[in-house]
């Protein structure tokens, strides 16, 4: 996939590189020849034109389709996964026990065992200042959804659990949570929630779609605000002229 979109911005810069020529010889020879020349070559610049934007529109959207089938792919293969945060790390700890500890005294689910989790282990590198994430996968997906769905139950004691997202759709998260704010964003199976300005939910999984719903939610306020301002000027009374004693 990354291959393809190296191919995808070279060809990009190709064919834009070979604009910029043509339009250079365009006027060059706007300069030097005859009306009639000058025509003809417009003619064969808005052809060629043409032909690039179509080129460059099918490959993008080949492309999209192509970013949207492995995500999901790798979306699906995530589906078992939970990602625990805030748990204490020590150097001979053993993942799964931490984990099912946490899973029966903290989340009251009493017939969990270690036997449910499929694999167990810290993400990224071991820093003294900070604890490392716990990556589980569980062998159940009726069990991985009972943990997903208890997770309220660890507020106040420093651990939290999140979906393990793919990298398309946890930038989407991210970028979700700063324009809309913390309460009103959250996951489910794979997919950013946000709540709207209008109080509509939206099903998210991309930046593309963040940044329609974030430039739709500017084009709605704005709309609001222009409302509001006519509204008020209209109903503000007019002046009434000073008598003047005679």
């Amino acid at each position: 996939m990354e291959a393809l979109h190296t191919t995808m911005a070279a060809l990009m810069e190709h064919f834009n590189k070979k604009m910029a020529e043509f339009q250079n010889e365009l006027q060059t020879q706007k300069e030097s020849t005859t009306p009639t020349t000058i025509s003809s070559l417009e003619s064969n610049f808005k052809v060629f034109q043409k032909f690039v934007n179509i080129a460059l529109t099918s490959l993008q959207q080949q492309m999209e389709l192509l970013t949207r089938q492995q995500d999901q792919m790798e979306m699906r293969s995530r589906r078992k996964m939970l990602l625990f945060h805030g748990i204490p790390e020590s150097q001979r700890e053993s993942v799964s026990q931490v984990i099912s500890k946490i899973i029966v005294e903290k989340l009251d689910i009493s017939d969990f065992s270690a036997d449910q989790i499929d694999q167990s282990r810290r993400l990224g590198l071991f820093k003294k200042e900070k604890s490392r994430p716990i990556l589980v996968k569980f062998r159940d997906l009726e069990m991985r959804n009972e943990v997903w769905y208890s997770k309220t139950k660890l507020k106040g004691c420093g651990i939290t659990v999140s979906e393990f997202l793919t990298a398309v759709r946890h930038e989407a998260f991210l970028a979700a949570r700063q324009h809309f704010g913390i309460k009103k964003c959250w996951t489910h199976d794979g997919v950013v929630i946000i709540t709207g300005t209008d109080g509509t939910r939206h099903r998210i999984t991309s930046m593309s779609e963040i940044n329609k719903l974030v430039n739709s939610s500017q084009s709605l306020a704005a709309e609001a605000s222009s409302n509001q301002s006519t509204s008020t000027c209209s109903t503000v009374p007019a002046s009434r002229a000073k008598r003047v004693k005679k």
